[in-house]
């Protein structure tokens, strides 16, 4: 039906990506963009429908450590039209720059962060490990530091640099000591200065 409807798709696949929660739509939407990239594709549509349901792992068990995921997981869909037609341009509601996702899945404790397995009364459901807070904050910080170079202006990048070198020269304290913080934001003003692109206070 979408693929009628929407009518200018000769060529359609179903490439289902079951069992990966939210973060299949991350996989499914760079798949899409890497379709809409290759030179067979031109003026294409992608429709991405990612969709997330916890009635098969609703725990119905005692155990504290698998009852939370009740609780965070829920039932939600999300559409994505994607377009490579030039004449889509202006009606476009955002443009897809760039995409990033962090696989921390080869470490022991993150595969084992949230799992499904039974309990001690073979009660099947998703159990959350102690250590997600710290695992999901790593995962962010990845994703942040691949992003960061790709997003930034060149200033905010520079005080970052600097900011990092001064904080190794100091011991890591934290926060950077008042006339320390100033010589960083001068020392990078000074090298915007010096480079072609300008800066902007």
């Amino acid at each position: 039906m979408p693929t009628r409807n929407l009518g200018s798709i000769s060529i359609s696949g179903d490439l289902p990506v079951g069992g990966m929660g939210c973060s299949a739509s991350l996989i499914a939407l760079d798949l899409a963009r890497k379709l809409l990239r290759s030179p067979d594709q031109r003026n294409a549509l992608a429709l991405v429908v990612s969709t997330e349901n916890i009635t098969q792992n609703w725990y119905r068990g005692n155990d504290r450590t698998m009852l939370l995921s009740n609780c965070l997981f829920r039932c939600g869909a999300a559409a994505l039209l994607l377009s490579n037609r030039r004449a889509d341009r202006r009606r476009a509601r955002f443009r897809l720059l760039h995409l990033v996702r962090t696989h921390l899945g080869k470490k022991d404790d993150c595969y084992r962060s949230v799992f499904q397995e039974e309990d001690e009364e073979g009660v099947r459901g998703v159990r959350l490990s102690k250590q997600i807070m710290q695992i999901a904050g790593d995962a962010l910080k990845g994703n942040i530091t691949t992003l960061g170079p790709l997003v930034l202006p060149l200033s905010e990048q520079l005080f970052f640099l600097l900011n990092a070198l001064a904080r190794k020269a100091l011991g890591k304290r934290l926060p950077l000591p008042p006339p320390v913080r100033g010589a960083v934001a001068a020392a990078t003003a000074a090298l915007l200065r010096l480079s072609p692109v300008g800066y902007a206070v």
